[in-house]
């Protein structure tokens, strides 16, 4: 009899053993949802220690842009290069601007991460094209994977693609704070803010 109980408590013990070794939390719905994006490249630079790009180089930029088609749901990540001045990487970032203004691309800037001191100016930097063509939600284990319905639904629904690839900061699509404590409890037309 006392083997029988080993024998049962043995059989109770090894599957709660090793039910603990599985992970069973689920991914959250937003954490599939992945962007599946195609990008364009172009290394750029501006004159010698200026904020000034040259006029073969601006003309190159452009034809290089123009050709893309650019739309609003394109991001433009560009690398504005360092400098010793920060007077003149500010003045880099508006030659870049002003160069970008005609598009009606998002333009995302990085620069101010850089926090590298540079013994000298540094003239060259990268435009990176990205078009988001849809969303798509990562389900490892397939569709029955829990979630994945739910992320896969999501994705569907999404109107902006380009959304889910460096969103823009901030309340987007809500008022700010202030303008909602001030707002009519209702809108006339029914239209959304």
């Amino acid at each position: 009899m006392r083997s029988f109980s080993r024998f049962h408590l043995a059989l109770t013990l090894v599957p709660l053993l090793l039910a603990g070794c599985v992970d069973t939390r689920a991914t959250p719905t937003t954490e599939r949802i992945t962007p599946v994006t195609h990008e364009a490249v172009l290394p750029y630079s501006f004159l010698s220690c200026s904020t000034g790009i040259g006029g073969a180089e601006q003309k190159r930029i452009h034809s290089w842009l123009n050709k893309l088609g650019l739309t609003d749901q394109d991001t433009l990540v560009v690398s504005v290069p360092k400098n010793r001045l920060p007077e003149r990487d500010a003045g880099r970032r508006k030659t870049l601007e002003q160069i970008f203004a005609a598009y009606p691309a998002r333009v995302r800037f990085v620069q101010d991460d850089d926090l590298r001191e540079l013994p000298r100016s540094e003239p060259r930097g990268i435009i990176r094209v990205v078009r988001v063509s849809q969303v798509a939600a990562r389900c490892s284990a397939g569709p029955a994977e829990a979630g994945c319905s739910t992320a896969s639904n999501l994705a569907a629904m999404i109107a902006s693609p380009a959304d889910t690839f460096l969103p823009e900061r901030g309340r987007r699509y809500l008022p700010p704070p202030a303008a909602a404590n001030s707002a009519p409890a209702s809108s006339a037309s029914g239209a959304l803010p």
